[in-house]
């Protein structure tokens, strides 16, 4: 049986029209030995408006690939060029890149399924409740994470600071997701969860170039209290590691029990600090024991005293 095409029809009315004059059992009816052009046509009259309809689509489904893969790239170049201006870290940047790159292709997979008639709905409910499973078994080390991403993007401190916090004190020499990385003075390494170091107080000591080296050096009531400041004075002067355009002060800090305590400060390099520190340290006490100068130490006196007894 022919189907009657009337004169203006478009080509989809005429296929769709010959796809429903022709049943899917007329077509299985059709043995083997049957199969003639007449009878091919037909099959492929049949047949040929649903591969017309899937070309279309995986023509369209190639569209949003191509064109989601540029507009990926383009929102990947963008957001590389706003952390070079933010200056982030190394880390941060391989971190945010990746985890947008992951979200957006995901997104792009969504798409194009959802124009091959695939239902998203039922996979995202079970995307969904698997990351929330995931979440609530990794809170901890995700919190930690949270605080490394704080980390690398305030920047309370940097690589190569000293830093001081409730978890201990030294150089930063590395800042991860996870966990941040102290070198002690004594050349051991502290790793300390982001979680907890970004919630507690951290003094920076590496964020200005220069720093103040305050120190308190005691002397006997009996030696002379003018020379010993001159002597300090000397000292600051004298040393490689102060910044002779900054302020020297030597001044009596306090008159304790055993001792007259002498207070300097001066300004160093922060990367010199420790060593201006033990330096200035040992020359007081070398240009003190030259000078007569005393550094009390503390005295305990006892007295016995005997109880008489009776008989």
């Amino acid at each position: 049986m022919k189907p009657d095409f009337k004169e203006g029809e478009n080509m989809e009315d005429i296929f769709t029209t010959a796809a429903e004059s022709l049943p899917i059992e007329q077509i299985e009816q059709i043995e083997p030995s049957d199969l003639t052009v007449s009878n091919f046509k037909k099959i492929l009259d049949a047949i040929l408006p649903g591969v017309r309809s899937l070309a279309f689509n995986i023509v369209i489904c190639i569209l949003i690939y191509v064109i989601g893969s540029k507009v990926i790239a383009l929102i990947k170049r963008m957001l590389t060029r706003a952390l070079n201006r933010m200056q982030a870290e190394s880390g941060l940047s391989h971190f945010l890149e990746s985890a947008i790159d992951i979200v957006l292709h995901i997104f792009l997979i969504f798409m194009i399924l959802g124009q091959l008639g695939v239902n998203t709905a039922s996979i995202v409910t079970v995307l969904g409740t698997l990351m929330l499973a995931v979440g609530m078994s990794l809170q901890g080390s995700l919190s930690n994470v949270a605080g490394g991403i704080l980390i690398l993007l305030m920047h309370p401190f940097r690589v190569g600071h000293y830093i001081i916090c409730d978890y201990g004190e030294g150089t930063v020499s590395a800042i991860g997701l996870v966990y941040t990385t102290l070198t002690t003075k004594d050349n051991r390494v502290l790793t300390i969860p982001n979680g907890q170091i970004s919630n507690c107080a951290v003094t920076d000591c590496g964020e200005n170039p220069v720093r103040r080296l305050d120190l308190i050096a005691g002397i006997s009531y009996d030696s002379d209290l003018l020379s010993a400041k001159k002597i300090l004075r000397e000292i600051c002067e004298a040393s490689p590691y102060v910044l002779k355009d900054r302020e020297i002060s030597v001044f009596v800090d306090s008159l304790s029990e055993s001792s007259v305590d002498l207070g300097l400060f001066c300004y160093v390099e922060s990367a010199s600090f420790l060593a201006a520190k033990w330096e200035i340290t040992e020359q007081i006490k070398l240009r003190f024991d030259e000078e007569g100068i005393n550094i009390p130490f503390k005295t305990l006196e006892l007295h016995m005293q005997k109880e008489k007894t009776t008989f």
